[in-house]
């Protein structure tokens, strides 16, 4: 009778734990934030003391709380590892303290606690053998379940240590040490290692900020764990997996998924070989190409934040050192860097020169302070073709005040202010000379090519004299034009008249107004003498008497591109062909600039089927303007008024070759260079490519 009732109260010594653990399961909602935990509990803390909101304690204390503000907002590896930890409820926390000797004596004691228990039950009846039997399988089974039940604390345990020590302070020996505590066999063991490296990596994906920590996290996370690069591939491929679904990506890639490819792709960069996206990449159905873009596009927003940081703190010296190092952390190519680099110096040229239009742009100019910075931060930043980025911001605010002062009416009786205000202008943003002569001789040709169409449309409409008039006004503004060049000193000692003649000459009409001006031409009377041969000049490219000469000079014109021999003899006889025909100088460059511009129009189609030849072609683009003594002011007018060096370079590189991006940047500022082309125009095209 008395080891009965010492056996039973053994057993029922043992049943209250599992009676616990089963009740601790079913327990209230936990809040989704640890802090909103720490919140209802200070609430249950008031209400039990029985302080109520009109009190004077807790008058006393609202203020404080407000003050303080909200609490900060926990870190991914606050949220993922403090969950993991409080999963575990009492029962588990015990079992979780227990060494492994107490645990397997436990679970032997009900095996025979409960065979005991059975045989002082049993009736004499039944045979005690097979009761005995049967309770104590029942006690292995539960002995069992408290062994499984010990060991799916371990991902708590590792939950534990990051949340002590820190993440990147996970001892990998520690970790390791766990399979023996808590007798976990291998596969179970590993499998738990990936779990948790699983939950805090689709935890990382999910977080909406992105951080350059976060890499070095999951670096950390994994060395800590101890798995394996193999493990760890197959890991983030699982997660590509679940986050893709069945459908393949469309063209913008989610931002978890983007994020994914991010830390997997730059982590995978620091195996030294081991791990490979290439079966993430499969996976998902992206190109090798298409996922570096997405990369980069993650990368670039962090690289910049960096690159800010960098030129503040660090020398000219020091600083490319460290972007390197950040660009190798965040594994962003040279190019994609280089191109981050462009849009910060084109924002800090954007703040120091505003666009035409906008407040200040009249006076805007490069200050010493302003050109010392920028030429700090070409330095700092390695920027290729710095000065046709300035170019690209200068010459629109000299163009809009060249073309005002060329209109204006106080400009045509005072061209030596107009010179010096000009000169002025060009000096405060340090334009070249060579570009502020393009700009002039296409706003001027701009400007005279809309009069002589109004001029031409007043004679069409039968307003005979208005349009006399109207011309008369033109040639006085073109003497102002010719005087600007005079004073600028690009002619030599020429008269006025004469340069305008020449910078003025074989004008592009509108279709349809080119008959009228001739007829208003021929018409006019003994007023308009002496600016006859100015007229004619404007008006070479219409002269009916010129026609035939300006067919066979086209056709020497024609011949000469076919045979793409481009020298001084080829030079040389175009001259002496023009004087032959009798076809004045700037009708002749006019039509050089023609025939230029249908050679630029065919390699445009070219590089669709025989693109390594277009391109050899167009870098021998300087050397057939040399060839037909094409100005630069009148390239430049030609390309304003076509875009045509925008066409020729966008078909280029749209048939590049792929390729390191760096190398097509390389390529295409080469062409630029070759082309002569605008400023900014291969900056746009690359931008938009």
């Amino acid at each position: 009778r008395e080891m009965k009732r010492v056996s039973v109260a053994l057993l029922l010594a043992a049943t209250p734990a599992v009676a616990v653990s089963h009740v601790a399961r079913v327990r209230a909602p936990r809040p989704a934030h640890r802090h909103a935990r720490v919140a209802s509990v200070a609430v249950v803390d008031v209400r039990q003391r029985g302080v109520g909101l009109g009190s004077s304690a807790a008058r006393g204390r609202l203020p404080v709380m407000l003050e303080g503000g909200p609490p900060p907002e926990p870190s991914v590896e606050e949220e993922v590892f403090g969950e993991m930890e409080g999963e575990l409820d009492r029962f588990d926390r015990l079992l979780k303290r227990l060494p492994t000797v107490a645990v397997g004596t436990s679970s032997n004691a009900l095996v025979v606690l409960s065979s005991i228990f059975a045989w002082f039950v049993t009736p004499t009846r039944i045979p005690a053998a097979v009761t005995v039997g049967v309770a104590g399988a029942a006690g292995k089974q539960v002995g069992e379940k408290l062994r499984n039940r010990r060991r799916a604390v371990v991902p708590a345990a590792i939950a534990e240590m990051v949340n002590k020590d820190g993440l990147k302070r996970l001892d990998r020996a520690k970790v390791a040490r766990l399979a023996e505590r808590y007798d976990v066999p291998p596969e179970l063991f590993e499998e738990q290692l990936r779990g948790v490296y699983a939950r805090f990596l689709g935890a990382l994906v999910d977080d909406e900020e992105v951080e350059p920590s976060d890499v070095s996290k999951l670096a950390a996370l994994r060395r800590g764990l101890g798995l394996g690069w193999k493990a760890t591939e197959s890991i983030h491929v699982a997660e590509a997996a679940s986050l893709a679904g069945e459908e393949a990506p469309g063209a913008e890639l989610p931002e978890p998924l983007s994020k994914l490819l991010w830390a997997s792709m730059t982590l995978f960069s620091t195996s030294r070989g081991s791990a490979s996206a290439d079966e993430l990449l499969s996976t998902l159905g992206l190109s090798e190409a298409r996922a570096r873009g997405a990369v980069n596009e993650v990368s670039a927003p962090l690289y910049r934040a960096a690159l800010a940081q960098a030129v503040g703190r660090y020398n000219r010296t020091q600083t490319p050192l460290v972007l390197q190092t950040v660009r190798k952390a965040l594994n962003l190519p040279e190019e994609a860097a280089q191109a981050v680099h462009q849009d910060v110096y084109d924002s800090q040229l954007a703040k120091c020169l505003p666009s035409p239009g906008d407040d200040g742009a009249a006076d805007a100019e490069l200050s010493d302070e302003t050109k010392a910075l920028l030429s700090e931060l070409e330095g700092v930043l390695q920027i290729r073709g710095a000065a046709q980025r300035v170019h690209a911001r200068t010459i629109p605010l000299y163009r809009s005040s060249a073309a005002a002062l060329l209109e204006a009416p106080t400009s045509v009786g005072d061209p030596g202010g107009a010179w010096a205000a000009l000169a002025l202008r060009q000096q405060g943003l340090a334009l070249p000379t060579e570009r502020a002569k393009a700009v002039l001789q296409e706003e001027s040709r701009r400007i005279a090519t809309a009069r002589l169409e109004d001029a031409a449309r007043l004679a069409a409409a039968g307003r005979d004299d208005e349009a006399t008039s109207a011309l008369l006004e033109l040639t006085g503004w073109a003497d102002l034009v010719g005087s600007l060049v005079q004073l600028a000193g690009w002619s030599g000692e020429a008269p006025a008249r004469d340069l305008a003649e020449r910078y003025l000459g074989a004008l592009s009409l509108e279709p349809g107004l080119e008959e009228a001006a001739q007829r208003l031409l021929s018409g006019t009377g003994a007023n308009l003498a002496s600016s006859l041969p100015l007229l004619q000049s404007m008006l070479a490219l219409g002269t009916p008497s010129l026609k035939a000469a300006r067919d066979d000079y086209c056709s020497r014109l024609d011949r000469l591109l076919a045979s793409a021999q481009y020298g001084e003899s080829e030079r040389k006889a175009l001259d002496a062909a023009a004087t032959q025909l009798g076809l004045p100088e700037p009708l002749a460059r006019k039509l050089a600039l023609d025939a230029y511009y249908g050679w630029l129009l065919d390699l445009t189609e070219g590089f669709g089927s025989r693109s390594s030849d277009a391109k050899a072609e167009l870098e021998r683009s300087a050397e057939l303007r040399a060839c037909l003594q094409l100005e630069p002011s009148a390239v430049g007018e030609l390309y304003s008024n076509t875009e045509i060096d925008a066409s020729v370079l966008s078909a280029c590189c749209d048939a590049l070759a792929p390729g390191s991006e760096y190398e097509a940047m390389e390529t295409m500022q080469h062409l630029e260079r070759a082309l002569d082309a605008r400023p900014g125009v291969v900056a746009q095209i690359l931008r938009t490519s």
